[in-house]
């Protein structure tokens, strides 16, 4: 259940989705409770009463917010093909999140879904009365997304830039860490290499999200639950893959609520802190392939990489594999060693051809002691 509602909060569906339901609200109360308009009061110009003129107005906005709306896709479609084609397609995820543009693709939406509705009583033959203020109050939400367009076109030219996009990549690294060093900063290092005797999967394959810890720890204390998490977040687990192992002997309905905590899908979580270090690798790798051969791109990646290196070496408990939160949680860690190893074995065989990039390489394992 908990994984579900955190889905669901996390889809870019989401919000264009509630915004269209306020709108078709609004409609729906407009057209059930009449709103009487003195005739000395502000609002009494912008009523509307000639039914050919507000059906004109309303098929007006449906065609021209509809419009506007197919031009904002064409103009998202050629931002990921061009992200897809010189970057890297992993990027998409993080383009898709940003709020600003699911807040632009709701409110669009939801005129033309209040449009639509308003549109039926005012078009039918067996009633006169519609509500006054339906075409003006139309009429305002279409210049709202005028506006809301102008500033479209402004964020989406920029996402085009790479530049934009790594530093994206680089702030939400950087939160990510901060939000995990919360419920990491009082860690211990663990007695012993041997987990628990008792074992759990989730019968799921995919890629382990990220534990909201603070939660998982509350809700071990109270049930006096000692387990230790195998995978990191971030991995890839197979169906029958041991996620954690635990003491005791516990009921499956505490196990089911337990399971709730991890989320596993097929998308590669953006909430990991490692998956920043991953974007920025696989941006370099790309743009150093034989294809493209921008060694400008691969050296603003290299620079976010680097900072979020010296970032990450901030935080001791990444000098472990496994550390425990608390008591009752134990984890495993991708350590800085071993995400240097991945990082630095993707990035070398397609780096080495270019001097500059490769010195810049060297000064970067040097300063975190991986000097050949």
């Amino acid at each position: 259940m908990l994984s579900t509602l955190k889905k669901i909060l996390n889809s870019i569906a989401l919000i264009p989705s509630v915004l269209a339901l306020c709108f078709m609200l609004i409609a729906i109360l407009q057209i059930g409770i009449a709103i009487p308009i003195p005739e000395d009061s502000i609002l009494s110009g912008l009523v509307i009463t000639e039914k050919s003129d507000v059906q004109f107005i309303l098929a007006f906005i449906i065609g021209g917010i509809f419009t506007l709306t197919i031009f904002s896709y064409t103009m998202v479609m050629n931002v990921l093909n061009r992200n897809i084609s010189n970057y890297s397609p992993r990027l998409i995820p993080l383009l898709l999140a940003e709020k600003h543009h699911q807040l632009v693709l709701g409110f669009s939406s939801g005129t033309i879904i209040y449009a639509l509705i308003l549109a039926i009583p005012i078009a039918s033959a067996h009633t006169d009365s519609f509500p006054k203020l339906a075409a003006s109050l139309g009429v305002f939400f279409a210049i709202i997304c005028v506006f809301l367009f102008i500033y479209f076109i402004h964020t989406v030219s920029q996402s085009i830039h790479i530049n934009y996009v790594l530093s994206q990549v680089f702030i939400r690294t950087e939160k990510n860490m901060l939000k995990q060093h919360k419920t990491h900063r009082d860690f211990r290092i663990p007695a012993g290499d041997a987990p628990f005797k008792n074992r759990f999967s989730l019968g799921k394959a995919g890629y382990l999200h990220q534990p909201e810890f603070d939660k998982l720890l509350t809700f071990c204390q109270k049930e006096s639950i000692e387990l230790c998490l195998l995978p990191f977040p971030g991995q890839f687990i197979n169906r029958e893959e041991v996620l954690f192992t635990y003491t005791g002997d516990l009921s499956r309905e505490v196990l089911q609520q337990l399971s709730e905590y991890f989320a596993v899908d097929h998308e590669v979580p953006l909430s990991v802190p490692e998956t920043g270090f991953k974007h920025l690798v696989e941006v370099a790798v790309k743009a150093m392939s034989p294809a493209i051969n921008d060694p400008g791109t691969a050296k603003s990646a290299l620079d976010y990489f680097a900072q979020l290196l010296e970032l990450r070496n901030a935080y001791p408990y990444y000098a472990y594999d496994r550390i425990k939160l608390s008591q009752e949680v134990t984890r495993s860690l991708v350590s800085q060693q071993k995400l240097l190893k991945y990082c630095f074995t993707e990035l070398e065989p397609y780096l080495q051809d270019d001097p500059l990039l490769r010195d810049y390489l060297q000064h970067i394992k040097h300063r975190n002691g991986l000097a050949e």
